[in-house]
């Protein structure tokens, strides 16, 4: 297990849809507190549902935790695979408003 990767920021853009064949889905953008640091999440799964309708808020301020997990990516050009680190979300902590 990878260890933990923390971004810290305030919630500038916060988008809630449903995905056919993974259900709900948040997209977030943080105004990160560091420069050049990720600042786009996407939380699925018990997460998403976790957080949906109004549990998060854009002005609020978070740390999203991530650890990294290797997927196997396909170009669809040459139809050759490779090995590529993702961050995924593990939790939101909300730490003001």
């Amino acid at each position: 297990m990878t260890p933990l990767v923390s971004f810290t920021g305030e919630i500038s853009l916060l988008w809630q849809d449903v995905d056919p064949y993974h259900g709900d889905v948040l997209l977030l953008n943080i105004d990160p507190d560091e420069l050049l640091v990720m600042d786009t999440f996407e939380l699925r799964g018990g997460l998403a549902t976790r957080f949906k309708d109004g549990a998060l808020r854009e002005g609020m301020r978070v740390r999203i935790e991530c650890q990294t997990d290797t997927i196997e990516v396909v170009n669809h050009g040459t139809g050759e695979t490779s090995d590529e680190e993702r961050p995924v979300v593990v939790d939101v902590i909300v730490l003001g408003a």
